[in-house]
């Protein structure tokens, strides 16, 4: 009999999963899950910033290529100065205050003129006059076009034209790079269209039509400047009957290369005028053969002419003309001609020691009677760069009513606001009328170590006039909206920044090749305490200077300030007759110093300057006798201000150090340029 099997007895060979099981293969599934995701994120986050690392090195690379291109077109000759008449353009770098404690420079700036590679023409944009009307054979007014001839005419402005030569500005704000870049085209002076105060004149009497600009490229409804759609190197006329709209006062004029050597001509300066009875000569009011107003001439804050020497026109017994009563004294005359935003505060601690590019840390600080240790504190407390998170140096502010210390240059997108002005506003309209934004401030208007006037809110950044109602401060953003534009959004989307050449720069550092100094250095590099360790910052500078075994005129070095017009220490002499005593006189001595602490005066800029400057009108005829003053008998009637740095520019280093957009790298290139083929 065969046995029977019992299966119930037989033990199972398989078995089900714990919960334990099952919880440890779940723990150990997503371990390692989290290591893959964790080498994926690290492979991934690796090609990302290696990625941003190549786009960063691709930037530099451009801008190198782009700075190199444009320094090899420098039309100026390096030797200061230069004659108008050769029409070379001009050269100017400016080097503010110095770098901070990181290292880091952003208030440097290059500006100068320069020719473009064959083959490749400077580009810009262009508004024309309207067309001719064929009935009448002159220019058709916007006032009597047609609907459909005013919107064509405006939808197809502005056009692009093409240059050889350009005025280049390069310069950083709030870790933006521009390259501002305006064309010299002066052949094109009878196409461009006519405007005073960005608004086209009605009638041959007045200008009350309210037509202006408004190209469909921007929107079709914004109201922009004439600056804003003529990417023209331009300026106002400096004489005419400011009455007639074809009149050399209320024309535009573009610019040559020679017009450029002189600084009162150039984008953003205070401008000059020489024509206050608006006859369309330059005022001699009392026949003594010489201009009443030459670029040269200044004013001091109380609204008086001074020049150098207790004020040699007004010892002649009034051989100049005084302004028409009204005058603004201080915004008619602005020599040296500097754009009142592209400075840092102003020093006030010490008056004489000149104005213009002083560094004002947060602190209240007289660095000279305080000796070297406080002058180092002085420098180590700067920094102009904006704040980054984790930056633990001072802001850039000092005061309630001073925001930030390093304007640069008006750019692109603000000039296409109608509060910008210049070029359409001659200065010798409506008393001594600068443009807005180019009014020189008021050096003696300050409290505490603090500039407050009144026109700071037109400096740019802000421009309060239409565009920027409310500015945003750090930032050249749109602002809110205004009047003029209720939907500011809607036309900022329509703009470019053609301007803009690059981001995230931390540092645009410029240098110069200084033989006795043996390498590349900042201008007035004798000054900073931390090379010399001397307590002598910012002090009157010697005509003598002791680096390493060498003794030197300080003036054939880059070592010194520059001031100009400098003080009587600086020992700068006439520069046409240099160090005289003239016999009716007996204590003139040449000296061109002024001392005063109300004038704006230009520090740390090299500039190719002009012989406008340099051979200043130094004789007249005495009306009331007939004879001739002037050397050798006599100081002259204007005094000669020599180039700010008579040593030729045989270098430069420019430096540019900039940081990915996630702030994890930075990167710096060095370019250095070789200008001995220019002396």
């Amino acid at each position: 009999m065969q046995n029977a099997v019992d299966h119930r007895s037989r033990s199972s060979s398989r078995r089900g999963v714990t919960l334990v099981e099952m919880l440890v293969t779940v723990a150990m599934l997503v371990l390692m899950m989290t290591v893959l995701v964790q080498v994926f994120q690290a492979a991934t986050g690796a090609l990302n910033s290696a990625q941003s690392f190549q786009e960063l090195d691709n930037s530099l690379r451009r801008l190198d290529v782009q700075v190199r291109s444009d320094l090899d077109g420098v039309t100026a000759r390096l030797t200061p100065p230069l004659d108008p008449k050769n029409n070379l353009g001009y050269f100017e770098y400016g080097e503010n205050a110095f770098a901070d404690l990181q290292g880091e420079d952003s208030d440097d700036y290059l500006r100068f003129t320069a020719k473009a590679p064959p083959g490749r023409p400077f580009r810009g944009r262009v508004f024309l006059k309207p067309p001719f009307d064929v009935a009448t054979g002159k220019l058709l007014d916007p006032a009597d076009m047609s609907a459909a001839q005013l919107s064509l005419y405006k939808n197809s402005q502005p056009i692009t034209i093409t240059s050889e030569c350009a005025e280049i500005i390069y310069f950083v704000r709030n870790g933006n790079l521009y390259r501002r870049v305006l064309l010299i085209a002066p052949e094109r002076q009878d196409s461009i269209v006519p405007m005073f105060r960005n608004t086209w004149p009605a009638a041959a009497s007045q200008f009350t039509n309210d037509f202006q600009f408004q190209p469909g490229a921007f929107g079709g409804s914004a109201i922009v400047s004439w600056q804003g759609v003529n990417d023209l190197s331009a300026r106002p006329a400096k004489r005419g009957s400011g009455i007639t709209p074809g009149a050399a006062a209320r024309q535009i004029v573009l610019n040559t290369l020679g017009d450029l050597t002189n600084r009162e001509n150039r984008f953003a300066a205070p401008r000059f005028a020489d024509d206050y009875n608006n006859d369309g000569v330059s005022d001699d009011g009392n026949a003594d053969g010489v201009p009443d107003f030459y670029p040269t001439l200044y004013a001091d804050a109380t609204g008086s002419f001074t020049t150098a020497v207790g004020n040699l026109i007004s010892a002649k017994n009034g051989y100049v003309a005084s302004l028409p009563t009204g005058v603004n004294y201080f915004s008619a005359m602005a020599f040296p001609y500097i754009f009142p935003g592209a400075y840092s505060q102003p020093e006030t601690d010490v008056a004489n020691l000149g104005w213009i590019h002083s560094p004002v840390p947060d602190q209240t600080t007289n660095i000279v009677s305080a000796g070297a240790a406080s002058a180092l504190l002085y420098l180590q407390r700067l920094n102009h760069n904006p704040l980054d998170v984790g930056d633990n140096l001072y802001r850039p502010e000092s005061g309630n009513n001073t925001f930030q210390t390093w304007w640069g240059f008006p750019t692109s997108r603000e000039t296409l606001s109608l509060g910008w002005q210049d070029p359409t506003v001659p200065p010798n309209f409506n008393a001594g009328d600068q443009a807005n934004g180019l009014s020189p401030r008021n050096p003696s208007n300050a409290s505490g170590g603090v500039l407050r006037v009144a026109d700071d809110a037109n400096l740019l950044p802000p421009m309060t006039s239409d565009i920027r109602t409310n500015p945003q401060l750090f930032t050249d953003g749109m602002g809110t909206s205004s009047a003029v534009y209720s939907n500011m959004s809607a036309f900022w989307a329509n703009v470019w920044e053609d301007d803009l050449i690059m981001t995230g720069v931390r540092s645009f550092d410029v240098k110069v090749l200084d033989d006795v100094y043996g390498g590349y250095v900042d201008l007035g590099w004798a000054d900073d305490v931390r090379l010399t360790g001397s307590e002598t910052f910012l002090a009157a500078t010697p005509p003598l200077l002791t680096w390493g075994v060498s003794t030197v005129n300080s003036f054939t070095t880059f070592g010194h300030e520059g001031r100009m017009p400098p003080l009587v220490a600086d020992n700068r002499y006439d520069a046409q007759f240099g160090q005289n005593t003239y016999r009716s006189s007996g204590v003139y001595t040449g000296n061109i110093g002024d001392d005063s602490g109300q004038v704006n005066r230009l520090r740390r800029v090299f500039d190719t300057w002009s012989t406008d400057y340099t051979n200043a009108p130094a004789h007249a005829i005495d009306p009331s006798t007939g004879l001739r003053v002037g050397p050798p008998n006599d100081p002259p009637v204007y005094p000669s201000y020599p180039p700010p740095y008579p040593a030729p520019l045989k270098g430069i280093q420019i430096q540019v150090r900039a940081v990915d957009p996630s702030n994890q790298h930075v990167k710096q290139i060095t370019i250095r340029h070789d200008f001995t083929d220019k002396l």
